[in-house]
Parts: structure tokens; C-alpha cells; sequence
């Protein structure tokens, strides 16, 4: 039967729906799980993972690098191309908070409340921001359910979560990977001895690795900076490898990829009338934006209308409706999601100068948007 939707709601080709009930990242933890043995009850079967049996998997997570980048790198990381390599998906929007949030419970942005970079924060009414944690909130309140490393140390295997000391207790660790035992490793050597000694004890081993983003929004993913620090991925994940014994699987996996914008070209909101009227508020990330407002059907014709083909532009209702932040959204999160929805296409990227902060104006790579650039993750297999 055929449905007759508002323009805004037609899905433009460029859009890649999240694939919560397949290959996404949300089952790489259970995969990892099952690929050494140990049931964890409540997760998702969906996706299996690469197979095999493993006395330990070792998950690595490199922030921003995604499926089209390393395809397109495939010189500076040699190590890396020549692995097997699976594409899996983000979920929306494409961005750090979110895919941790899936990640660490396998459930989505609609019912973690881990929505974007920053929220409409139900106990103030003012936009937070989640990496920093602004909301008085506690990290368990926001975001109540049992992790994949608290069911796992209840199947009785104690995961390990291997990071820097500033993500030890952290409030985005306390909200979605609580429960793994935590080392402190700094540098890269650092991370690579502390993951080959946790291995050994078999199971699941966590190793966060941030370099690659902080340099891609810093400069571009096709920067030098970028490059270099994919070199040092590379590198780090050889050497990681070879130190492991058998039957230990290292997977690399991200959590979004990267666009690269220019920051001079962004489309600031408190510039033009035709995106500031009837906006209470604007948050988000510059490609994935939550927009609130009074009267979203208006705000969202408007936008649309001076957008264009630059973006796409719906309804929190639509949003909901479309699947876009999972197959359900809790009755709680609902007043933390914007009442308009925006996916930005291309290259560009809409920024608010009256609440942005002067790093996030200045920001060449970006992410958070339903294009595959963005939503494209590897799983690559490094077995033995």
C-alpha cells in the first residue's frame, strides 16, 4: 500500500538507514562474548561477529575511523588493509556518545538517552552536553540499563576495559561501560603491553584508542596529522597483534567515520531568520542537529525549504516513526530528543555561534549525519 508522506519525509538517497537489528555495533561486545565461550544473557543474536573460538578477543575501539577511511588509506595502514574486514553501521546520530552508548549495552540511542553530542537536559531545560556531562544528573540515572561488562563480570568473567587515566570512572564510563575492571595506559606502548598482559587472562579485553578523532577534527581525516596518526594505529595494532599467544582474536572497529567540512562555510542558525525563528534552542553535532521549538512542523518546512538537497530535514514524531533512533524511544527520553531532526549531506555543516564554543566552530572533521561516510564502521580481524 502506498503511503502519502510530507515531502520532509521522503528518504534521499544519500541517507543510510541505521541497521539496528543487524550488523551494527551494538553486537559487537556479545559477538566477542560468544567467541569465547561465555553466555551473556539478553544479548542480541543478530550478528554473530567473524566466528571462531577464542581464549580471549581483544576489542579495540578507534574513534573516527571509519570503513570509507581506511579503504581510502589503505598505504598508511598496511597492517590493517591486508586483515579480513567486515562493514558494520552506527546508529543515529553517528557520533561518539551515541555508538558508546550501543556499544557498551547494545541498546539504542532511544532508550540509552546517550542521543547526541549534546541534549535538551529534562531536569534543567537546558542544553548539556554529554562528553563534558553537564546535567546534575547521575551517569546511571541518564542512562539506567545493565551493561555488556556488568553481565558479563554476572556470567563470571570479568572483562577489562584498558584506557587512559581520564576515562578511569569517567561519567560517560560510569553511564554505558560500567563494570569491566580498569587499567591505566597512556601512552601507545602503554596500551599495547597493558592489552597482551590482560589476554592472557582470557575473555574480554576493551582497549579505547582516541587519536585519530581528535586529529581528524582538529584538521581533516585527509590531513597529514590524520594520516600520521593512522600510521601510529597501524603500527601500535601490529605490534599488538604479535604479542598476543594463540587463540586470542584482536577486532578493530570503530565508532562513526568522518566528513571533512570547512568550517568557514558552516551555516550558522543565529544568521538567518528563516532558521533562528520560532527556535527555542539548537543542539546536537553540526551534521546530526536537535532543534526545538514550539511548532516543529513549521520550523521543519522552513529549514528544509532553505536547506535544500543540503540536508535532511524532519520531525521528532517522523524521526521516531522512521526508526531512526531504534525500534523504540523511552517515554524518558522523549523530552531530551530535539522536536526537529536534522541530517546534513555533503560536506556541510550548521553550527548555532550563540551557544557553540570556539573549538566546535573551528572543527574541519565532523560526523553525526546518515550519510556512509558516517555511519560505515569496520570490523577488522586480526587472528591469529
Amino acid at each position: 500500500m502506498t503511503v502519502d508522506r510530507p515531502v520532509h519525509l521522503d528518504i534521499p538517497a544519500w541517507v543510510r538507514p541505521p541497521a539496528y537489528a543487524s550488523a551494527c555495533l551494538g553486537g559487537v561486545l556479545p559477538a566477542a562474548a560468544r567467541a569465547c565461550g561465555i553466555a551473556v544473557a539478553g544479548a542480541p543474536d543478530a550478528w554473530n561477529g567473524p566466528g571462531g573460538a577464542h581464549h580471549a578477543v581483544c576489542v579495540v575501539l578507534a574513534d573516527g575511523l571509519g570503513a570509507e577511511q581506511i579503504a581510502e588509506r589503505p598505504g598508511h595502514a598496511p597492517f590493517l588493509a591486508r586483515q579480513p574486514r567486515h562493514v558494520l553501521q552506527a546508529g543515529f546520530p553517528s557520533t561518539t556518545v551515541a555508538s558508546l552508548g550501543t556499544l557498551g549495552t547494545g541498546l539504542a540511542p532511544g532508550v540509552t538517552g546517550l542521543a547526541g553530542y549534546s541534549l535538551r537536559d529534562p531536569a534543567t531545560g537546558r542544553r548539556t552536553t554529554l562528553i563534558g556531562w553537564e546535567t546534575p544528573t547521575p551517569p546511571r540515572v541518564w542512562q539506567p540499563h545493565p551493561t555488556y561488562f556488568e553481565r558479563l563480570a554476572e556470567a563470571g568473567s570479568r572483562p577489562t576495559f584498558i584506557g587512559q587515566h581520564r576515562f578511569h570512572r569517567s561519567p560517560m564510563t560510569l553511564a554505558c561501560l560500567r563494570g569491566a575492571r580498569f587499567v591505566t595506559a597512556g601512552s601507545a606502548s602503554e596500551r599495547v603491553a597493558a592489552a597482551v598482559a590482560a589476554c592472557a587472562g582470557g575473555g574480554v579485553v576493551y582497549l579505547y584508542w582516541g587519536e585519530l578523532d581528535k586529529a581528524g577534527h582538529a584538521h581533516g581525516w585527509q590531513s597529514r596529522q590524520w594520516i600520521e596518526a593512522l600510521e601510529v594505529l597501524d603500527r601500535a595494532m601490529r605490534d599488538l597483534r604479535a604479542g598476543l599467544p594463540a587463540r586470542v582474536a584482536l577486532w578493530v572497529t570503530a565508532d562513526h567515520g568522518m566528513v571533512d567540512t570547512d568550517p568557514r562555510a558552516a551555516i550558522d542558525v543565529a544568521a538567518h531568520r528563516a532558521l533562528a525563528d520560532g527556535v527555542t534552542m539548537v543542539a546536537g553535532e553540526a551534521r546530526a542537529l536537535h532543534v526545538y521549538g514550539d511548532n516543529p512542523e513549521a520550523i521543519a518546512q522552513r529549514w528544509q525549504d532553505f536547506l535544500e538537497a543540503d540536508a535532511w530535514v524532519m520531525t521528532k514524531d517522523d524521526a521516531i516513526d522512521l526508526g531512526l533512533f531504534g525500534p523504540r524511544v523511552a517515554d524518558r527520553v522523549m523530552p531530551m530528543l530535539g522536536d526537529v531532526i536534522v541530517a546534513v549531506n555533503g560536506r556541510g555543516a550548521i553550527v548555532d555561534s550563540r551557544t557553540a564554543s570556539p573549538a566546535s566552530l573551528a572543527m574541519v572533521g565532523q560526523h553525526g549525519s546518515l550519510t556512509a561516510a558516517e555511519m560505515d564502521i569496520p570490523l577488522i580481524d586480526a587472528a591469529a
